[in-house]
This record gives C-alpha cells, sequence and structure tokens, in this order.
C-alpha cells in the first residue's frame, strides 16, 4: 500500500511535543515513515505512516487519545500524497497600513512589475532595470 499522511492536531501549545513522543505513539501500529512538528505556531504535526492500512487503525485508535494533558485529533491529511523534495514558495505579502504619526505624506513602493504585467507581443522577459545614481 502507499505511505500515508495523517493530521495530529490540538498538541499542547504551552510546551511543543517532540518528534520521538509522537514516534513512540504511532510506532505502534506500524512503520513511521517521517513526522513534522510545527513550531510557530505550535499546536499539531503530520505523521506519514508507511501502509495506509497502518495509519488508519493508528486514526482509530489515537483520535481523542491525550498527549501532554490534551485530547488529540488524529485524521488522515486532506492535502494527499506525502510531499517529496523542497517545500513551495511562500509569496511575500506587504501589505501594512501607515497610520497617524507626523511625517505627512505617505510613502509609495514601486511595485515590481510581474510577467503577467506584460502582453504576449512584448518581450518574455522583463525589462532590465537602471541602475540607481
Amino acid at each position: 500500500m502507499a505511505p500515508t499522511r495523517l493530521y495530529v492536531g490540538n498538541l499542547p501549545k504551552e510546551r511543543p511535543v517532540e518528534r520521538n513522543e509522537l514516534e513512540e505513539k504511532f510506532e505502534k501500529f506500524g512503520r513511521v515513515v517521517d513526522i513534522w512538528v510545527a513550531r510557530q505556531p505550535p499546536g499539531f504535526a503530520f505523521v506519514t505512516m508507511d501502509d495506509e492500512n497502518e495509519a488508519n487503525e493508528a486514526v482509530k485508535e489515537l483520535d481523542g487519545s491525550k498527549v501532554g494533558g490534551e485530547r488529540i485529533r488524529v485524521e488522515v491529511s486532506k492535502g494527499g500524497e506525502p510531499r517529496r523534495g523542497p517545500p513551495p514558495r511562500r509569496s511575500r505579502s506587504r501589505s501594512r497600513s501607515r497610520r497617524g504619526g507626523g511625517g505627512g505624506g505617505r510613502r509609495r513602493r514601486r511595485r515590481t512589475p510581474s510577467y503577467s504585467d506584460y502582453s504576449y507581443s512584448d518581450s518574455r522577459s522583463p525589462p532590465r532595470r537602471r541602475k540607481r545614481r
């Protein structure tokens, strides 16, 4: 069978759970391939098990059990297959509002053009930036 990724939620937030603590709980049901524990914000983890049947058994037995005094939630992850390779890149949003202050006018940053800003007839690469003097 295929590896199955499980979501483990409602983990203690005051003291983040260690990987080996989760591994001990889940390895009773089968081979654990990978464990990722969230640190910022804490409170959840993903456990990947080698076999789908073993993962489903772990869900049945561990959902509602206690870890660090909290009743945890264990379910098959809705994200599909476990990822291979580097994590996806996040976009950096810089939407900040400025309020008050005695500085007068607002400063605006120029938006860097994206590839979608150019029509098909334009060059496929964005224009080169001029150096500031």
